[in-house]
């Protein structure tokens, strides 16, 4: 399943999706608070800094850490 990223990517692409889904960004986006913001951009500079900037590397650790979680769910 893992393979594209590095375990550093992972865990910095979960951290984000994780502020993402707390926040209510996908259900509420205007309630989000500035302090929901302040971590989803410190989340996403996060994984920034762990991909080197790669947008490829980035988008194979949201896809990577999207997968794992739908097959965690899914195994329920």
């Amino acid at each position: 399943m893992f393979g594209r990223s590095t375990p550093a990517e992972r865990q910095a692409a979960a951290n984000l999706l994780s502020e993402v889904a707390h926040s209510g960004a996908l259900t509420n986006p205007g309630r989000m608070s500035d302090d929901d913001i302040n971590r989803q951009t410190a989340a996403a500079r996060q994984l920034n800094e762990a991909a080197g900037g790669d947008t490829d590397r980035i988008a194979a650790a949201i896809a990577e850490v999207r997968e794992a979680a739908v097959a965690a769910e899914t195994s329920r």
